[in-house]
């Protein structure tokens, strides 16, 4: 189970958004993602500080 939800859940949940976004928005938002989160290990690495501003911390752990 991932965030409570069961096999069944999930699959209905992509079909779903594959269906508003179709296949390739899919891939593109999941490629953004992607990078969003690889700039955040970035900035974590070079900006350690930004974990200490409380505003920010949540992001930034």
């Amino acid at each position: 189970m991932i965030f409570g939800l069961g096999l069944g859940e999930i699959a209905l949940l992509v079909a779903v958004v594959v269906i508003l976004f179709g296949v390739r928005g899919v891939s593109k938002g999941s490629r953004d993602l992607g990078r969003a989160y690889g700039l955040s290990r970035k900035l974590k690495q070079r900006l350690p500080w930004l974990g200490k501003i409380p505003l920010l911390s949540r992001f930034f752990r």
